[in-house]
């Protein structure tokens, strides 16, 4: 009987009245919708947990979605935000990324990690060098293919190293 009078109530009811009926109802059950411009974030995380206990599953993973997509955009966000910061910096300091950490990024030329030049490991007829790395030079693919071997251009070991001193 709740029922019916409760229904016979809101026909009776202009459709404003109706509206906001609704309205009190879904506002008794949560937490007071706070001002989304001025409300803290711990207020707005208290009302978000508060709304979630209503949702269904489908409604759940949808904002499981959102969140990850946000969290994501905003992780990007915060990082270009903080690189274009480190960028600004060392432009006004005069420093580069090289100067701060030389270790983590690629040198332009093949040297060693002391920035010695690698020792030759092999010599030419005309002089020409090659330190056993990297692509075989022509100089030398020449003279295989002409049947020498290749171990017939091996420097010493004595006179690959450092010069003595």
């Amino acid at each position: 009987m709740a029922r019916a009078a409760r229904g016979t109530e809101t026909r009776d009811m202009p459709e404003t009245d109706r509206a906001d009926n609704r309205t009190q109802e879904f506002e008794g059950a949560l937490t007071p919708l706070p001002d989304l411009d001025h409300a803290s974030e711990p207020e707005l995380l208290r009302f978000m947990e508060s709304a979630i206990d209503r949702l269904s599953v489908d409604s759940l993973v949808q904002i499981g979605f959102a969140v990850r997509a946000k969290r994501l955009a905003k992780q990007e966000e915060n990082q270009l935000t903080a690189r274009q910061k480190i960028e600004e910096q060392l432009r006004n300091s005069g420093l580069s990324l090289r100067d701060l950490f030389p270790e983590l990024l690629p040198t332009t030329s093949r040297k060693r990690a002391d920035g010695e030049a690698l020792p030759p490991k092999f010599r030419g007829p005309n002089g020409e060098s090659w330190s056993g790395r990297g692509r075989l030079p022509n100089w030398l693919s020449i003279l295989e293919k002409g049947g020498h071997n290749r171990q017939e251009f091996k420097i010493p070991d004595e006179e690959s190293g450092p010069p003595p001193g």
